[in-house]
C-alpha cells in the first residue's frame, strides 16, 4: 500500500472519529416501546435512539437483563440532508421478553453522557383458557373485543391477530365494513408470543368501531392470506413464492345499547376522559371597552373522534359581546384508541368599564368507565376592564409651536469687529474658509454616500413596494364583499409587512407606527362596526384605501421591512 495513501486514510479516520465523537457529546438518547401492555408469554420491541452516527459503542443494555430476556439486537445508521436540513440517528432495535407478570419498568439506559427515558410496561399473566388451535396449528387466527356491550356511539376497541410458526411473507387481510358503524383504524403490530412451547409470530391489526345506531352490531369475518416462504431455487420458476395460505377470522356481535333516556342528545358524549384548557390573546390585566381579546378553549375526549365532540355552549351576557371563530378538529391514535380534540376560538369584546365576570363553561359527558354522568369545567373569571380611550381628532404631529428670533445686534457686532487686530481678522477668515470646506467635502460624501444606498436597495424597495400594493388590492377585494373581518386581518397583514420589525397586532398599534389621524379614526370606526354593531358614524371606506395607498409609497422614506423609518418632515394633511 502506498504510504501516503495509509497515512490519509489514518488522517482521515482519525478526523471521522472526532467529529462522531462530538456529535455524540450534545445528541439525544430516547426510548421506544412497541407495546405498554402485554402477555407473559408475548414479546415486545424497545427501539434505542441516539441522533448521531455511533459506529463501534452502543448503549449498556445489561440493566434490561433483570426483568427482560434480550432475544434479539440489532442496529440500523441513517444519515439524510434534505433542503438543507440534515438528520443522523442511530437505531439499537432489540427483542424483549418479559420474566416475571406486574407492572415492570423499563430502566433508563446510559450512552456516554447521554441517559434514555424509561418505560412503565403492564405485564399480564398468559390466559390458559383460549382458542382450540391455540399452540396446536401452525397458523391460526383471532378476534378480540374490548367489550362485548356498549352504549350507541361509544369506542369499541376491535384487534384481529394472526399466528404463525412458519415462515410467511407478503401478507394481506380483506377490508373491514361494518353497517352503521364508523371505523377509524388504530394501526399495525407485531411480536413473538411462545404457546404451549412453540414460538409463535404474531400479526396485530386494530380498529376503532363507533356504532350509529342501537341494536345488535356484526362485526364480520376478514380473511388474512399469505405466502410461505420457499427455499427452492428460483432458476426454471416462474414466481419466488410459496404456497398460498388463508385463514378466516372469527366473527363476533355486540351489543349496543340506546342513550339513557334521562340525558338529552346535545349533552350524549360517551367517553372515558374529557378535559377542557384555555389560553388568552392578550393578558387580562389590559382589557379596554371596545377591544376585543380571543379567548381559545380546547377540548380533548378519549375514545372519541373530533367530530364527535359537542360544541361549546357559551351564555349572552350584557357585560360582553362574544364572536366565535370557525371550531377546528383533530384526533390522534394512542394505546387506548381515538384521541378527538375540538379547538374553538371567540373574541370577546367588552361593553363597559370596570369589573366584569368572564362566566365559567361547563361540558357534561358520560364516563363510560364509571357508568354515570360527569362534568368538565373552567372556572369563571373576574377581570377590570380599564374605559375606551376617544378618538383624538388632532393631528399626531407635534403641537405647533411658534418660534420668534431677536433681531441681531449688528452695530454691537461691528463694535466687536472694529476692535479686533488685522492679524486676528485674517486667521479668523482662513478658520471660516476651512470650515466652509470641510462642509461642503462632508456634503459631497454623503450625497455620493446616500447615492450608494439608493442604488444598493432599490431592487429591495420595488419588490416591497409592490408587496405593499398587493396588498391594498386584497383590502379592497374584501370591502368590495363586505367582509368587515377579512378586510381588518387583510389590514393588519398589510401592517406587519410594512412594520416588519416591530409588527402590530392591532389596528390600535398600527395607527401609533403610522401616524396618521385619518386612520386613526376609520381604524377605530371598523372595529366599532365591526364589533360593537354601531352605525352612528359610517366608515369611509374610499378615505380608507386612499390613506392606506399613501402610506405604501416609498416617497417618504422606505418603512417596509424596517419599522423604524423617520416620519415625513411634512406630513400628508
Amino acid at each position: 500500500m502506498n504510504p501516503r495513501f495509509a497515512k490519509n486514510m489514518i488522517f482521515f479516520i482519525a478526523v471521522l472519529t472526532l467529529w462522531s465523537t462530538s456529535l455524540v457529546s450534545w445528541a439525544e438518547l430516547s426510548a421506544k416501546a412497541s407495546r405498554t401492555v402485554l402477555d407473559s408469554n408475548e414479546t415486545l420491541q424497545l427501539r434505542v435512539r441516539l441522533d448521531a452516527q455511533a459506529f463501534r459503542t452502543e448503549p449498556d443494555f445489561s440493566p434490561l437483563e433483570k426483568e427482560f430476556e434480550i432475544l434479539s439486537n440489532s442496529r440500523q445508521q441513517q444519515y439524510s440532508s434534505v433542503n438543507g436540513k440534515a438528520q443522523s440517528y442511530t437505531d439499537w432495535n432489540l427483542t424483549l421478553m418479559p420474566k416475571r407478570t406486574g407492572i415492570i419498568l423499563i430502566p433508563s439506559l446510559k450512552y456516554k453522557k447521554q441517559i434514555s427515558n424509561a418505560i412503565e410496561i403492564t405485564v399480564r399473566a398468559a390466559s390458559v383458557a383460549g382458542s382450540s388451535s391455540a399452540g396446536k396449528q401452525p397458523i391460526y387466527t383471532e378476534t378480540l373485543v374490548d367489550k362485548s356491550a356498549s352504549y350507541i356511539q361509544e369506542q369499541i376497541i376491535l384487534t384481529y391477530r394472526l399466528y404463525t410458526s412458519v415462515q410467511l411473507r407478503d401478507y394481506s387481510l380483506s377490508e373491514l365494513d361494518i353497517p352503521g358503524a364508523i371505523i377509524q383504524g388504530l394501526g399495525e403490530n407485531q411480536f413473538q408470543k411462545v404457546i404451549n412451547g412453540r414460538n409463535y409470530l404474531v400479526l396485530e391489526v386494530s380498529y376503532a368501531i363507533f356504532p350509529q345506531s342501537s341494536g345488535e352490531l356484526s362485526i364480520p369475518a376478514l380473511r388474512f392470506g399469505a405466502f410461505e416462504s420457499s427455499n427452492r431455487s428460483q432458476f426454471g420458476a416462474f414466481s419466488s413464492r410459496g404456497n398460498r395460505v388463508f385463514r378466516d377470522t372469527q366473527a363476533k356481535t355486540i351489543v349496543v345499547m340506546p342513550r339513557p333516556a334521562h340525558i338529552s342528545t346535545d349533552e350524549w358524549m360517551p367517553s372515558s376522559k374529557v378535559e377542557l384548557s384555555e389560553k388568552w390573546s392578550d393578558s387580562l390585566d389590559s382589557l379596554t371597552v371596545g377591544e376585543p381579546i380571543t379567548r381559545t378553549i380546547q377540548i380533548s375526549a378519549q375514545g372519541l373522534t373530533g367530530a364527535q365532540i359537542l360544541p361549546l355552549k357559551i351564555a349572552p351576557s350584557s357585560q360582553f359581546k362574544h364572536y366565535p371563530d370557525q371550531p377546528q378538529l383533530d384526533q390522534q391514535v394512542s394505546s387506548n384508541g381515538i384521541i378527538g380534540t375540538r379547538t374553538e376560538s371567540l373574541a370577546l369584546v367588552p361593553n363597559q368599564a370596570g369589573e366584569i365576570t368572564l362566566p365559567g363553561i361547563e361540558m357534561r359527558w358520560w364516563d363510560t368507565a364509571k357508568q354515570r354522568m360527569e362534568i368538565a369545567s373552567l372556572p369563571a373569571t373576574t377581570v377590570t376592564v380599564n374605559p375606551s380611550s376617544a378618538i383624538d381628532n388632532s393631528p399626531l404631529t407635534p403641537n405647533n409651536q411658534q418660534f420668534t428670533m431677536e433681531p441681531l445686534n449688528l452695530n454691537a457686532e461691528s463694535d466687536i469687529i472694529e476692535n479686533v487686530a488685522p492679524s486676528m481678522l485674517v486667521k479668523l477668515s482662513l478658520a471660516l474658509n476651512a470650515l466652509l470646506l470641510a462642509v461642503i467635502a462632508a456634503l459631497v460624501f454623503g450625497r455620493r454616500k446616500q447615492t450608494t444606498k439608493v442604488h444598493t436597495g432599490n431592487e429591495a424597495q420595488t419588490s416591497a413596494l409592490l408587496t405593499l400594493k398587493q396588498q391594498v388590492k386584497g383590502i379592497e377585494m374584501q370591502a368590495n364583499q363586505n367582509n368587515l373581518i377579512g378586510m381588518r386581518d387583510a389590514i393588519l397583514a398589510w401592517g406587519q409587512h410594512l412594520f416588519a420589525e416591530t409588527p402590530p397586532t392591532t389596528l390600535k398599534q398600527l395607527t401609533q407606527l403610522l401616524g396618521d389621524a385619518e386612520l386613526q379614526q376609520q381604524f377605530a370606526l371598523l372595529d366599532r362596526q365591526l364589533y360593537n354593531g354601531e352605525t352612528g358614524d359610517v366608515l369611509d371606506i374610499p378615505l380608507l384605501l386612499e390613506r392606506l395607498k399613501k402610506q405604501s409609497n416609498f416617497s417618504h422614506g422606505s418603512r417596509a421591512n424596517s419599522g423604524t423609518g423617520l416620519k415625513p418632515l411634512y406630513p400628508d394633511h
